[in-house]
């Protein structure tokens, strides 16, 4: 699935909002919000300010992507109904998480954790805006970003720039037609990932 363009000039949590009211109570909302610890903006609502007045909401969260547990697919949804709660639990076992995965998650949510998580965050975020700006200085079209990786709206040039990085030793996630998904990495990769794309402008 092709990542979403943010509108530039869309209010994200007003549309939600007026979203959540126009539907039916008995239709279930679900919000993915598995790049929740990346996101800056202001206009964004967290998810679970909105489960006491929405109880059709589930709002889904994850450990795989700002605490970097990817391998272990371990993950959690808050539901505002008891009953929807309930309904989940009865269907878990097929997509239950060993026992290491719980473990694992549960050590994230330690104290001293969470300090190393938030400076995770905040070297992601430094670096995700270094990449963007950088980018767009080339010349390329990259819109705002609230997640762990960038946008490149390339178009019918998009096989051939995915093909041209990993001749230069980068790997980027192709959507033929529209453009790639790069994920922001260590600054030396974000670095080697830069030098490609300078090099495959224009």
């Amino acid at each position: 699935m092709q990542p979403q363009q943010p509108d530039r000039h869309g209010r994200p949590g007003a549309d939600l909002k007026a979203f959540l009211a126009a539907v039916p109570e008995h239709v279930l909302v679900v919000v993915d919000e598995a790049y929740h610890e990346f996101v800056t903006d202001p206009d964004v609502p967290d998810g679970r300010t909105l489960l006491d007045d929405h109880p059709n909401l589930v709002v889904l969260r994850t450990f795989s992507k700002a605490y970097g547990l990817a391998g272990l697919r371990v993950g959690y949804a808050l539901a505002g109904d008891q009953a929807v709660a309930a309904a989940l639990k009865q269907v878990q076992v097929p997509f239950a998480v060993s026992r290491v995965a719980q473990d694992a998650a549960l050590a994230c949510l330690d104290p001293e954790a969470e300090k190393e998580l938030f400076t995770r965050v905040d070297t992601v975020l430094a670096e995700r805006a270094r990449v963007e700006n950088a980018l767009r200085g080339m010349g390329y079209a990259v819109p705002p970003t609230q997640a762990n990786f960038v946008w490149l709206a390339l178009g019918e040039r998009t096989a051939d720039w995915a093909t041209g990085c990993a001749e230069q030793r980068v790997i980027v996630r192709p959507f033929a037609g529209e453009g790639v998904r790069v994920t922001i990495g260590a600054p030396g990769e974000n670095d080697q990932f830069l030098d490609a794309a300078r090099a495959l402008a224009g």
